[in-house]
């Protein structure tokens, strides 16, 4: 069963997000740190990690994500940053997935958007289920 570590401050997210993965089968730990979160990731050794922004400083979620890559030289770790970041802040841009500026695989926006999360994890961990172009 895949491994994901998600590490938000927001412990009513934490358990949402846990409920809605491990319903899709898979092994959830939770960090409600950035650095409890880092640790885990060296012991847990998780197949995808789910990461917010804003926790506790404005941008703390872009330096984790920095750290996994370049600390910890996970480059091939998939991270899926989920945030609110955008509807709080109210920036005039977009942040997204870069690989000089944000390290991450996928952002997505909270509200938790449940299959779009879900979606998300299982094209990242290989398991997208295609169907055939020409059913029996």
């Amino acid at each position: 069963m895949p491994k994901i570590l998600v590490i938000d401050d927001d412990q009513d997210f934490l358990d949402a997000t846990r409920m809605v993965l491990e319903r899709a089968r898979y092994d959830v730990a939770v960090a409600v740190t950035p650095d409890e979160g880092l640790k885990l990731i060296k012991s847990l050794d998780p197949d995808l990690v789910i990461l917010d922004v804003m926790m506790p400083s404005d941008y703390e979620g872009f330096a984790v994500a920095r750290a996994i890559r370049e600390d910890l030289n996970l480059r091939d770790l998939p991270i899926i940053i989920l945030s609110a970041v955008h509807e709080r802040k109210q920036v005039p841009y977009r942040f997204g997935a870069d690989p000089d500026y944000l390290p991450v695989d996928t952002f997505l926006d909270k509200p938790l958007d449940v299959a779009r999360l879900v979606d998300s994890v299982r094209r990242l961990l290989g398991e997208e289920r295609v169907e055939p172009e020409h059913p029996l």
